[in-house]
């Protein structure tokens, strides 16, 4: 699947339990974005009619999703709702925990990122010290990338390896920015792509991989962080996200590896946030 397929879902209305509720109780004004923006509506017994993006949409009350209290769950809007979720070889889904927060991602019900605040406030802390071109592993919902540039940074490159993932972020609307001009998304194996690429060509790397328990050892390397040294200038900087389940995998302190394996490749380890990640300078 190319990445232009994918990006073609953006727009259709998608819904939490939240604004379901909204609907059920017939409030002039709902989002169909995540309370990003509001749509008025008009009623009609049982139906509702608005317009959204530009296109007319009647849906049936009786229709709307069952959820309880306690559903994480995200809808969408397509011909009838459907759970914003993908089966096969793994299971992954939407979800939102609470109103207004940006979605995270669930793989075979491990979340990808913390359900303890909004995923956007978690990703500010990552982009801190971005500049100049930077480099992005993994995308995600690209909620780093977008930020990044938020942050002050003029261009970002940032991959992919899963096609599950970008097609969940296609519905997402606090993943908007991910489609935009300054933004490339590659989606292929980040070892191969780095591989080919210029050497100094980025000032700045995210690396933001899987937690260990649920990744590829190779995202984890000493040599992809030598190829990371090789596409970074000089004196430019590194943010490696670890995550709170850091402190030991398997015995294993996975905020220690990760440092010393830095150390190892050229870069000056800087600062680390235990449970966060480490920052770190190309020498």
């Amino acid at each position: 699947m190319e990445v232009s397929e994918i990006f073609q879902h953006r727009g259709l209305p998608v819904v939490s339990k939240w604004q379901i509720e909204d609907l059920r109780q017939m409030r002039g004004s709902v989002s169909f974005d995540l309370e990003l923006t509001r749509t008025p509506i008009e009623y009609r017994g049982r139906r509702a009619r608005f317009v959204f993006n530009g296109t007319i949409y009647e849906i049936d009350l009786d229709e709307l999703p069952e959820l309880d209290e306690e559903s994480c769950d995200i809808y969408v809007y397509e011909s009838g709702w459907r759970q914003l979720s993908i089966a096969g070889e793994h299971f992954y889904k939407l979800c939102v925990y609470r109103r207004g927060w940006a979605p995270t991602l669930m793989i075979n019900g491990i979340t990808m990122h913390s359900v303890l605040e909004n995923p956007l406030d978690v990703t500010k802390r990552k982009v801190k010290y971005v500049r100049g071109r930077v480099f992005e592993c993994c995308t995600g919902l690209g909620y780093t990338a977008i930020e990044s540039l938020a942050r002050g940074a003029k261009y970002v490159l940032t991959v992919e390896a899963d096609p599950n993932v970008l097609l969940l972020a296609s519905y997402n609307p606090y993943s908007r920015g991910l489609f935009g001009d300054r933004i490339d998304v590659e989606l292929c194996d980040v070892m191969d792509f780095v591989k080919a690429l210029r050497g100094a060509s980025f000032d700045y790397i995210i690396h933001d991989p899987p937690r260990l328990s649920h990744s590829t050892q190779a995202l984890y390397s000493e040599q992809l962080y030598t190829e990371y040294k090789r596409i970074v200038r000089r004196g430019g900087g590194l943010f490696h996200y670890t995550g709170s389940t850091g402190s030991k995998y398997r015995g294993i302190s996975v905020w220690k590896g990760v440092a010393e394996r830095l150390r190892y490749s050229g870069f000056v380890v800087e600062r680390v946030e235990r449970g966060f990640g480490v920052y770190a300078r190309s020498k």
